[in-house]
């Protein structure tokens, strides 16, 4: 048996036996896709269903390519629309998106759904090296903490009253705190009573974002005072 054949080539008399293979398969590298979600989560808030469809998500698919190749249906066209039916099923799948799923929940999502459309086809070895591969990244990069904000890099949000003459006051405190900084936008809030300013700032090492809000309150009153990770304009 090639490990590297259609397993609906290689069971053609025995589809079912195929079938059963690829399902089963498609179960363990669920499995193992969502136990290295829930590691790399480990500590944060994420969407509770999101480990259930890191398991689900490879069965659909497999389950909707398999049985297609189990029926053997033939479509009277080209083979590219064949490709596009496969293809636009997952992108149907992972279309699902919400507010609640961030960037890297919707890759698992996709490769899950890759590993999915692969097995259905019949190839079982492809989907199980990449899954190795992509699972060792996660854990690797997890470890390592690849990515994340060890710049001390921040979006400042601070509100102020209609009054901005005191712009060159606010300056001058980011500054005594923070490497760099830049002017992203000024908004109005509170139905145009409030002033909303918004800087993406680098803090200086050593320092810390207690200062900063402390610094930043002593020229506005006390209102609200944000910082947060940086984020994507």
């Amino acid at each position: 048996m090639n490990p590297f054949a259609s397993v609906f080539q290689t069971f053609s008399n025995n589809t079912v036996l195929a079938f059963f293979i690829v399902f089963g398969v498609s179960l363990l590298l669920g499995i193992a896709m969502a136990l290295t979600y829930k590691t790399v989560k480990k500590g944060e808030v994420y969407t509770k269903f999101m480990p259930i469809a890191m398991m689900i998500v490879p069965l659909a698919m497999t389950t909707l390519i398999g049985l297609i190749n189990m029926r053997n249906i033939e479509i009277e066209t080209e083979g590219y629309v064949r490709v596009a039916l496969v293809v636009s099923a997952g992108v149907a799948l992972t279309r699902f998106r919400s507010d609640k799923l961030s960037m890297i929940d919707m890759v698992y999502l996709i490769v899950a759904s890759t590993l999915g459309i692969v097995l259905g086809i019949g190839y079982f070895m492809y989907p199980i090296i990449v899954a190795i591969v992509v699972i060792a990244i996660m854990l690797i990069a997890h470890k390592l903490k690849f990515g994340e904000n060890k710049d001390g890099v921040y979006t400042l949000k601070y509100q102020v009253g209609e009054d901005l003459a005191n712009e060159e006051a606010f300056e001058e405190a980011i500054s005594a705190h923070c490497s760099s900084y830049s002017l992203q936008s000024v908004r109005t809030v509170e139905y145009g009573q409030l002033y909303e300013v918004r800087y993406n700032v680098t803090l200086k090492k050593g320092d810390s974002v207690k200062a900063l809000i402390d610094e930043i309150r002593m020229h506005n009153a006390n209102l609200n005072v944000a910082v947060v990770m940086s984020e994507k304009n």
